[in-house]
């Protein structure tokens, strides 16, 4: 069994960890758990604090932390900044860690399945008009991020009044299905795609 611990930005990402990305690689032989939720506050400081146990204690680590909001990140952007946290550990522990960071937030994921956004929320057709139409102007999910006002989360709440991040975007990714959103998302599915060789690859 592979020990893996996911260092998680904060409570959305903790249940997706634990309800959709743990049970998905159990069947490889890991055994997943969140090492650490940073609670939304993300910084490199923070990141170099938490590592170190996490790779004490566990036989893999990875994170899943959003580019958006990531503070004192200066001009760095997202390949830049995972090279960054991936050189933080001592050198001889560097190969257990696979950093990720979700361009723009986790939440740019649901704009992959606006039908099932929608549908969950029960949004008007409008909604799911918005939602494609940013897709379509960015190029991608993962590109859906301007500024403040129209970030991922922002967005779905102006579309989705009752919208819950913790909630509801489990609960969303749950109903498309993994396969879905690998599809539209491809750092996303590359991502997984390394934990799955991981745990094929282990002894």
């Amino acid at each position: 069994m592979i020990r893996l611990a996911i260092s998680a930005e904060g409570a959305t990402e903790r249940e997706f960890v634990n309800r959709i990305l743990a049970p998905h690689l159990r069947p490889l032989g890991y055994a997943v758990v969140v090492g650490v939720d940073l609670g939304g506050n993300v910084s490199l400081d923070k990141i170099k604090n938490v590592l170190p146990p996490l790779l004490g204690s566990f036989d893999r680590v990875s994170t899943l932390y959003d580019f958006y909001g990531f503070r004192r990140r200066s001009a760095l952007d997202v390949d830049a900044l995972e090279a960054v946290i991936g050189a933080l550990p001592e050198p001889e522990q560097r190969h257990r860690l696979l950093p990720y960071v979700q361009l723009h937030e986790f939440e740019a994921l649901l704009f992959a399945v606006p039908e099932q956004t929608c549908t969950w929320l029960d949004g008007p057709p409008q909604a799911m008009a918005a939602m494609q139409a940013a897709v379509r102007e960015k190029g991608s999910p993962e590109q859906v991020n301007d500024h403040v006002e129209t970030s991922p989360s922002h967005r779905l709440k102006a579309l989705f009044p009752r919208f819950d991040k913790k909630l509801h975007g489990p609960d969303i990714i749950e109903l498309a299905g993994l396969s879905a959103i690998r599809h539209h998302c491809p750092r996303f599915h590359a991502w997984l795609g390394r934990l799955e060789a991981w745990g094929r690859s282990a002894d």
